[in-house]
């Protein structure tokens, strides 16, 4: 049992008492003023059937703010008219409770719709909050796009810069390579030609030993020469003190004399250039010797840069192959984000779409509710749709309770006022 339908009851068997108290008096005194037959009720002949209204009672207690409380009584008949009878009454409430019902059908009917636009005002807060978070999202996802599109035309200029680089080395790899193959077959030549000064020079000495020991054979033979013939010259010389004329013998052994000492200085000059040749040619095939060592040096020199110029040369079109997959990957990531960016373009042209749909939608439940309840369509100033608030929500939830409480005081009948 309701708390109002408590307190309705309490207050109808305090009232009734207090009725019964105040006619038992009236009765033991015997006499009621004209005034009080006119305002007090004609005491009911029967006692009501269960389930029927009694007859009415004089309201004791004022109906809430907003609540219909039991209609007044009705005005005092004149002299020689019949007042109101019990039937009257009856159908009296009974119309009044049919309108009120009527009424108050009414208002749960606007009521119902009010709610219904409360709860689709809510859905399309939380429809346009979700719209704002898709928009939002959308936006980020565009900056992304966009920030991703810049790094990759970024990443594309970088990796052709690297790519023009790597090209670049692989030309200057390739000509050092070229330079040095070069300087190999120069080395290997100038070996080639040291070599044969070697020998060329190690075949001089060997002469120019022969002829220094042809040279001192020679002034041994020239130095025996001239003792013989300075033997004959004594000789001759000895004829001719003893007479005999040796003059021409001594010439010959003279001119023969100073031939071996021209012979001899001739081969001592000869023994001389010889032994200075052979100092060059040794010091030569020193040089040649360096020299080979130098190119040999150098060769290999050559060689390890060769390899290292055609690693980076490996190194380098490696590089260039993988600069172009990035630049390759770079683009087809240029184009997935251009992609999402018309999509994501065509999701806010979507949702733009969607929220004017959903506007006209609103707009049109708004006029039918307007229709069956009366009342104009609640619209903002600019035409959108109305935004719930929190102080509509609390005029709603009063309204709600007022008619509540309207439609459990309309529908009690005149008996729950009294008991």
């Amino acid at each position: 049992m309701k708390r109002t339908t408590l307190i309705a009851i309490t207050v109808g068997a305090v009232l009734g008492t207090a009725a019964s108290g105040a006619y038992a008096q009236t009765q033991s005194n015997g006499a009621v003023s004209p005034d009080q037959q006119q305002q007090l009720p004609a005491p009911q002949a029967n006692p009501p059937a269960v389930g029927s209204a009694g007859p009415r009672a004089p309201q004791t207690t004022a109906p809430a703010v907003g609540q219909a409380g039991p209609s007044a009584p009705a005005t005092t008949p004149a002299v020689g008219q019949a007042g109101p009878g019990p039937a009257g009454d009856e159908q009296d409430i009974h119309h009044r409770d049919m309108a009120d019902g009527r009424a108050d059908r009414h208002d749960i009917t606007r009521e119902g719709a009010d709610t219904a636009a409360d709860h689709h005002n809510i859905d399309q807060k939380e429809q346009d909050q979700k719209e704002q978070n898709e928009r939002r999202d959308i936006r980020s996802d565009e900056r992304a796009d966009a920030r991703s599109i810049g790094q990759n035309r970024a990443d594309i200029r970088t990796d052709r810069a690297d790519i023009a680089q790597s090209r670049a080395n692989i030309g200057a790899n390739e000509t050092n390579i070229a330079q040095n193959q070069a300087d190999i077959r120069t080395d290997r030549a100038d070996i080639a030609q040291d070599k044969a000064n070697v020998r060329a020079n190690e075949s001089n000495i060997a002469q120019n030993r022969a002829d220094i020991h042809t040279d001192r054979a020679d002034i041994a033979q020239d130095k025996a020469n001239m003792r013989a013939e300075q033997g004959d010259l004594r000789h001759d010389y000895a004829e001719q003190r003893a007479g005999v004329n040796e003059q021409s013998a001594i010439s010959q052994a003279h001119a023969a004399i100073n031939t071996d000492q021209q012979d001899i200085s001739k081969d001592r000059s000869a023994i001389h250039t010889d032994a200075h040749n052979i100092g060059t040619d040794q010091r030569n095939i020193q040089v040649d010797r360096s020299d080979v060592a130098q190119d040999r040096s150098a060769i290999h020199t050559d060689a390890r840069n060769i390899g290292t110029d055609q690693n980076n040369i490996r190194n380098d079109r490696s590089n260039i192959a993988q600069d172009r997959g990035a630049i390759h990957t770079d683009a087809n990531n240029i184009r997935t984000d251009r992609q999402d960016l018309r999509a994501d373009h065509h999701d806010m042209r979507t949702d733009g779409q969607d929220i004017r749909n959903a506007s006209a939608v609103t707009t049109a439940q708004q006029q039918r509710v307007a229709s069956n309840t009366g009342k104009p369509a609640s619209q903002s100033v600019n035409g959108a749709k109305p935004q719930l608030t929190a102080s509509t929500l609390a005029d709603n939830a009063a309204a709600n309770s007022k008619k509540a409480q309207n439609e459990q005081t309309t529908h009690k009948a005149w008996y729950h006022w009294v008991w």
